[in-house]
């Protein structure tokens, strides 16, 4: 289903969710290149005064820049937005499914008008939960429809269409989704760890280099190491390993849980199966946010 087809707050949240992790790695990444800039500056011992003078200038400039960057983030709360905003849209998401396939606690035995009720007071109990968002929301976005056309059309599709619905735009999209992001951490996750090494073996044969030639101008080893630890800084922010496993899982316990589908003759059956994937969905999140907490 089109992000558009889901309610205000999901579209909302999931914008400003989106929005806040590009400025909190963006400010990242600039900060990391301001120490790594300020460490390159040192690589030649320069021996002329206005050299030396220009030399320490701009690497108090670097020095300064990566300060006031990192104070940038501090106040800013890029990442705290960039969480709780997803956490929201994911609820959002989640309860939207369960509306729109007549799951536990919007059965389509319910009358519309109590289903509706009942799905708007979900959505603003989640607007309170995270109430600390409300700053950051989108008017624009928060001015679209709680329950939209599409979601209407799709609940009122007989059991087996609504079925079919879901397992191709959600759990087919999930799978899809997850281990499309499981290869590409793995590959990211080999790339960086590899160039980690790299860097860790350079600054071992600069090292000797400086043993045996003392004498020399060129020092790369504080360069070395600091593009090393912003590495492995990055490595850790971004938590390809973790993700690749639990993307991985996620992938699998969906594939488990979609041959279950086959089963699904009634209304009961829908909803236990709908629960099963949600709850499923969900750990996955839930897992991602514990490990970006941590």
């Amino acid at each position: 289903m089109e992000q558009h087809n889901f309610p205000n707050y999901f579209q909302a949240a999931d914008a400003i969710s989106i929005s806040s992790q590009k400025h909190y790695l963006l400010v990242l990444k600039a900060d990391l290149i301001a120490m790594v800039l300020a460490a390159g500056l040192a690589v030649y011992n320069y021996q002329s005064i206005d050299s030396l003078l220009w030399l320490n200038v701009v690497t108090g400039l670097s020095l300064l820049t990566g300060l006031i960057l990192t104070i940038v983030l501090r106040t800013k709360k890029y990442e705290d937005v960039w969480y709780q905003g997803r956490a929201l849209a994911e609820s959002c998401k989640t309860i939207t499914w369960r509306f729109i396939t007549c799951a536990e606690y919007f059965e389509s035995t319910l009358d519309v008008a109590e289903v509706k009720e009942r799905f708007i007071k979900r959505i603003q109990d989640l607007a309170g939960e995270f109430s600390e968002l409300n700053s950051n929301l989108s008017a624009k976005l928060l001015n679209k429809p709680i329950i939209t056309d599409k979601m209407i059309e799709v609940r009122s599709l007989d059991l087996q269409e609504r079925k079919k619905y879901y397992l191709e735009n959600r759990i087919e999209d999930q799978k899809e989704w997850y281990s499309t992001k499981a290869e590409s951490n793995k590959t990211s996750y080999n790339r960086w760890f590899i160039g980690i090494i790299s860097l860790q073996i350079l600054s071992i044969v600069c090292v000797v280099y400086l043993i045996v030639e003392p004498d020399s101008t060129w020092n790369l080893i504080g360069l070395l190491t600091t593009l090393s630890a912003s590495a492995i800084s990055w490595l850790q922010i971004k938590q390809h390993q973790e993700l690749k496993q639990a993307y991985t899982t996620a992938t699998t316990e969906l594939n488990f849980i979609q041959e279950l589908s086959e089963n699904i003759n009634t209304e009961g059956d829908l909803s236990q199966f709908i629960l099963d994937s949600e709850n499923a969905i969900s750990r996955e999140h839930t897992l991602w946010l514990a490990q970006r907490r941590k």
